[in-house]
């Protein structure tokens, strides 16, 4: 499937999603069901729908060079580019199979609109509908893709791009603090089931029952750190878990046989030891590039 615009609108469309099974963040009413509304006046999440497994956020500019590797197509005639030079935040939601969409992005931004829209009208892959709240929006049936566009926002979707609900999602209150400085982050909603589907890609062998689960990327000069933070149910399986990562370091560190593919990720990911806290474990990866980071994202999005 072609996909344009920008990587993470890929990313979310090609993978098998699980039903949720948890709820990692909360719903508030959002307020106003004006699909036209200006989004600053919401916070970045609050123009998603509830029920997604995955929320992510991203810094669009500073995680510009990872965005570009994790690009592959552009139906847009070469919009992607421009898009993302005038994006400065990006909000995504990634929802189950039987949701009736399986992701909707929220950008944030200074975007050409009417020129957009005159570059849209001329193209024949593109056709201006009406969504179910009668708001206009453009549909590519060819990419699978939805876009509605303002001067300062931009809405994406492989469906109708406009939320169904008047409830807004806000993430949990300790996302904020472990997000500082990230360029992409995001949480979870499936109690521990994709991450436990990573680890056994990865070749760990580690089954994980969550009550949250954190993750983000930092840029550290021209590579990036991965840093997990996973809130168990007791403090007495956190230290387990954190017992088990510990072995997994361990004999990854005697068994190096892995030197490229999916299993190599594991020695990065696991290049520190994990750190226990009460119920929480944190893990932080050593140096990753690019090129790793946008391959196990890749892995990830398989096991959703």
């Amino acid at each position: 499937m072609r996909i344009g615009l920008s990587v993470f609108f890929i990313i979310l469309i090609s993978m098998t999603i699980s039903a949720c099974a948890t709820s990692l963040g909360s719903v508030k009413e959002r307020g106003s069901a004006d699909p036209l509304r200006s989004l600053d006046a919401f916070g970045e999440f609050d123009a998603l729908d509830p029920g997604a497994s995955v929320y992510m956020a991203f810094e669009a500019q500073e995680a510009r060079s990872l965005l570009d590797l994790l690009k592959i197509g552009d139906v847009t005639g070469g919009q992607t580019g421009l898009l993302l030079d005038k994006t400065s935040r990006i909000a995504a939601a990634l929802y189950p199979r039987n949701a009736g969409r399986r992701f909707l992005a929220v950008c944030q931004g200074d975007y050409p609109n009417a020129l957009a829209a005159l570059s849209l009208t001329a193209s024949a892959d593109w056709e201006k509908v009406r969504a179910w709240n009668n708001a206009p929006y453009w549909r590519s049936d060819a990419g699978a893709l939805s876009l509605a566009l303002d001067d300062s926002w931009a809405l994406v979707s492989d469906a109708e791009p406009f939320a169904r609900t008047t409830q807004a999602v806000t993430p949990l209150d300790e996302f904020g603090a472990f997000r500082q400085g990230a360029v992409l982050a995001g949480w979870i909603t499936d109690g521990g089931a994709s991450l436990t589907n990573l680890l056994y890609l990865l070749e760990i062998p580690i089954e994980l029952y969550l009550q949250s689960a954190f993750f983000a990327v930092n840029k550290i000069g021209a590579q990036y750190e991965l840093s997990v933070r996973l809130e168990i149910f007791s403090e007495e399986q956190a230290k387990g878990i954190a017992t088990l990562f510990s072995l997994a370091r361990l004999f990854i560190g005697q068994n190096s046989d892995s030197e490229s593919g999916t299993p190599a990720l594991a020695k990065p990911l696991l290049a520190n030891p994990p750190e226990q806290s009460e119920q929480v474990v944190n893990l932080r990866s050593g140096a990753m590039s690019g090129e790793e980071v946008a391959l196990l994202f890749n892995a990830f999005m398989l096991c959703l």
